[in-house]
């Protein structure tokens, strides 16, 4: 009975021996599985972008500006300010010799009332039936006449003082004292740099895709000497006809004069903004040119599904392409917003695989 005991125990002990290892054996096919799959490495599709950034050269000029001029012919006697000296509206810049518009004046208004004198006297006899109508609408006119003259000398005076338009700088000076000067001949340039233009030439390749009331794209100017500093612009104008030599178009955009740095005429700066496109253009993506494959049947690339548990499918999709640009190569149309494109070992997969994949 010993004996039969013994052997039976030996057997329990060889059954749960048994057991046991045929369970290990399992969990080790299961983690040699997943050891199987093959790891990928992926990009998640971004948002799209509309357009493509661009760069040009762009010539700062001041908003406003103007070459003012005396009206009227004469000798300079007094130029009051200096270049570079900020000057306010109505201000006088510069004064000509006005002794001979003086006189004019002082005739002017003698023969006004003299002329008006009779033009009283007139009325009252036109009344009287005591003056004929010829000879009072004579006096009338010549009233109006020396009224017109009258006027005209008082602005002729008034003319030989040359005032700023508008608050500015002197930006040139065109002549100096005791000059005899002719009526429209520039004496400053006048400039408005509270606010500056910048002026950028563009080829038609871009002017046909600007469509009118097209906003919402930033566009930024940097200089040179500041370039970690971006200043926001604002669009003014377009030209419509191309430039007879270089075929470009101009643009024109306006900023604030920005504070602590002067901006003058003439400067350059770096226009930098994103290329509109036009309302037909569709949402387009951007995929590096190595995930992009092609065989017979077209363009391709590998996505992965998530399916849970650490674990990818591939799906093969079929893309359409574009140009390719600083981004990689444009995407019309395969894949969508949020989803994993494999970038590397595709020659390893294939469609219906499955691979490890943490899916983030």
């Amino acid at each position: 009975m010993a004996k039969y005991n013994s052997v039976k125990n030996i057997a329990l002990i060889v059954l749960a021996s048994s057991v046991g290892l045929s369970s290990c054996n399992r969990q080790d096919e299961n983690l040699n599985a997943e050891k199987a799959l093959r790891p990928v490495r992926t990009l998640t599709v971004g948002t799209p972008h509309t357009g493509r950034v661009r760069e040009f050269t762009a010539v700062v000029d001041a908003a406003r500006k103007a070459n003012l001029s005396f009206r009227v012919p004469g000798e300079l006697v007094e130029l009051l300010v200096k270049q570079g000296e900020r000057v306010n509206k109505g201000q006088v810049i510069a004064r000509l010799d006005d002794t001979d518009y003086a006189i004019q004046l002082r005739e002017a208004q003698s023969s006004y009332d003299r002329a008006a004198a009779d033009f009283n006297r007139a009325k009252q006899l036109i009344k009287a039936n005591t003056l004929s109508q010829s000879k009072y609408d004579h006096a009338e006119a010549q009233f109006k006449s020396t009224r017109a003259k009258l006027d005209s000398a008082k602005n002729d005076l008034e003319y030989t003082q040359l005032k700023a338009p508008f608050d500015g700088i002197i930006a040139k000076r065109y002549t100096e004292n005791h000059q005899q000067l002719n009526a429209k001949e520039s004496v400053v340039a006048l400039h408005d740099l509270s606010s500056v233009n910048l002026k950028v030439d563009v080829p038609e390749s871009i002017m046909i895709r600007i469509k009118e009331g097209n906003t919402g794209r930033p566009i930024v100017a940097i200089f040179d000497a500041l370039s970690d500093t971006e200043y926001p612009l604002e669009f003014t104008e377009a030209s419509t006809q191309a430039d007879e030599v270089t075929q470009t178009y101009e643009l024109t955009f306006t900023m604030k004069s920005p504070k602590g740095i002067t901006l003058l005429p003439g400067m350059t700066a770096r226009v930098r903004g994103e290329t509109p496109v036009t309302e037909s253009s569709d949402a387009n993506y951007f995929l590096p040119a190595n995930v992009i494959l092609k065989d017979g049947s077209g363009n391709y690339v590998f996505v992965v599904n998530d399916v849970g548990e650490g674990r990818g499918e591939i799906a093969r999709r079929s893309v359409i392409v574009g140009e390719i640009s600083q981004f990689g190569i444009k995407i019309f149309s395969g894949i969508e917003l949020g989803e994993h494109v494999v970038t590397a070992g595709m020659s390893k997969v294939s469609d219906g695989m499955l691979v490890r994949f943490d899916g983030e």
